[in-house]
C-alpha cells in the first residue's frame, strides 16, 4: 500500500536521539503507512556511517531515504525535502529530539482527514519530567504594541481540550504537502524560528484552521539538534519580532482577529 505519510525529520551528529525517535515512530504507529525522510544536516563521517547502519537496521529502502543536505536551514531544508522528494498527500515534520507516544500518527491523520479545511494539527509537547513544553502557539500584541508569540502553557501542567488554536510548532506538526506549498512553504528568510509561527498564520488568513490534540503527547528533548541559545539567538528572534510586525500590521481588523482569537 503506497504510504499516507511523509515523516520529515531533520538531525545533525544525534544517532542515539535519532535512533531513540525512529524506534518511538515503529513502537507507536498502528495503522498509518508512512516513509522517513532523514534530512541529514552535515553529520560528521564517522556518525553519518553510525546513522546509516541503524537505519537498515530498523527500516528498508521503501520505508526510508536518507537525503545529505549542505548545512542547517530549518525553512530551507525542509521546503528542500517536501517539494522534491515526497509525494505523499500528509507530511509530519518532526524534530530528531521528539518521542512519540500515544500512537501520535494514527491519531493526528484521523483527525485531519474528518476535519475540512486542515492547516496545521499539533500535539502535546512535554519535557522528559512532564511539565509542558508546548500545548499550541498564542499570538498576542503587548503594551508596547509588539507582536508576542509563545508556546502555550509553557512549564506548566495544565490540561487543555482538542481545539483550534493560532499554531503549532514545526517541532512536531501535521500538514497536507499540498496545503504547505499552496502556502508557499516556509518563509526562507527566517533562518533559526519563527518560520512556523509565520505559516500557521497564512494557513489562517487562507482560511484554514489549526487544530492541537491536547490528548496526544510527545517527548520533546528541546534542542538537541542545535546549538544552545545564545545572545545572538535570543537577538534574532527579537529581530523577528519586527520582521513579522509589520506583516502583520498590513492585515485587515477581521483578519487580525483571527489571529489573536485563539489565546
Amino acid at each position: 500500500m503506497t504510504s499516507q505519510v511523509a515523516i520529515v525529520i531533520l538531525s545533525k551528529n544525534n544517532p542515539k536521539l535519532l535512533e531513540q525517535c525512529i524506534l518511538s515512530i515503529l513502537k507507536n504507529t498502528l495503522t498509518t503507512k508512512y516513509k522517513i525522510y532523514i534530512g541529514d544536516t552535515g553529520s560528521d563521517e564517522i556518525t553519518l556511517h553510525i546513522i546509516i547502519n541503524m537505519l537498515k537496521k530498523y527500516l528498508t529502502a521503501e520505508s526510508c531515504r536518507l537525503i545529505l543536505l549542505d548545512n542547517y536551514h530549518f525553512a530551507d531544508n525542509n521546503n528542500t525535502i517536501i517539494n522534491t522528494y515526497v509525494d505523499e498527500e500528509w507530511v509530519l515534520l518532526c524534530n530528531d529530539d521528539i518521542q512519540l507516544k500515544d500512537n501520535c500518527i494514527d491519531a493526528l491523520l484521523s483527525w485531519g482527514i474528518i476535519q475540512d479545511n486542515v492547516g496545521s494539527i499539533g500535539c502535546r509537547l512535554v519535557f522528559p519530567d512532564g511539565s509542558v513544553q508546548h500545548a499550541g502557539q498564542t499570538v498576542q500584541i503587548d503594551e508596547f504594541n509588539m507582536l508576542q508569540c509563545t508556546h502555550r502553557g509553557y512549564k506548566c501542567r495544565r490540561k487543555y481540550k482538542n481545539e483550534k488554536v493560532a499554531g503549532n510548532t514545526a517541532a512536531l506538526m501535521m500538514t497536507r504537502r499540498d496545503t504547505f506549498i499552496s502556502n508557499g512553504g516556509f518563509d526562507e528568510s527566517y533562518t533559526e524560528c519563527w518560520e512556523d509561527i509565520h505559516l500557521n498564520m497564512k494557513y489562517l488568513l487562507a482560511g484554514y484552521s489549526n487544530w492541537y490534540l491536547d490528548d496526544i503527547t510527545a517527548i520533546h528533548y528541546e534542542s538537541y539538534t542545535r546549538t544552545k541559545s545564545s545572545e545572538a539567538t535570543y537577538r534574532l528572534r527579537y529581530d523577528y519580532t519586527y520582521k513579522l510586525k509589520p506583516w502583520f500590521d498590513q492585515l485587515s481588523a477581521s483578519d487580525k482577529q483571527t489571529v489573536l482569537s485563539y489565546n
